[in-house]
């Protein structure tokens, strides 16, 4: 099979100022997280709510400087004073903004 190298060898072949642009681009959206429908909110916090109440594993995508961090635990705890969740995995227990989970999925959703 043949190696391919994607867009690099396409480079060559753009302007300065498109590559610029590409790079500001792809910056831009490195660093800023995803904004949610109203639909996906709701989906979403009716995941948590099941989640929480049934005490069920969850794999939880959190946005975390720049990049989306995947978890899986139960949540412990919400406290809506702070807007946080207190998550439990394996090996330590973790404290989650909740502005930050960019979506969740119960474990026992993944393996049917």
């Amino acid at each position: 099979m043949i190696k391919d190298r994607g867009n690099i060898k396409w480079a060559s072949m753009m302007m300065p100022e498109k590559l610029d642009l590409l790079r500001e681009c792809k910056e831009v959206y490195a660093t800023q997280p995803r904004e949610l429908t109203e639909w996906e909110l709701e989906e979403l916090q009716q995941t948590i709510d099941t989640a929480y109440h049934q005490q069920q594993d969850v794999q939880l995508n959190i946005w975390n400087d720049g990049k989306i961090m995947h978890w899986t635990g139960i949540i412990e705890a919400i406290n809506l004073s702070t807007n946080e969740l207190l998550f439990e995995t394996l090996l330590t227990t973790k404290r989650i903004p909740i502005h930050r989970i960019q979506s969740a999925r119960l474990e026992a959703d993944y393996y049917d």
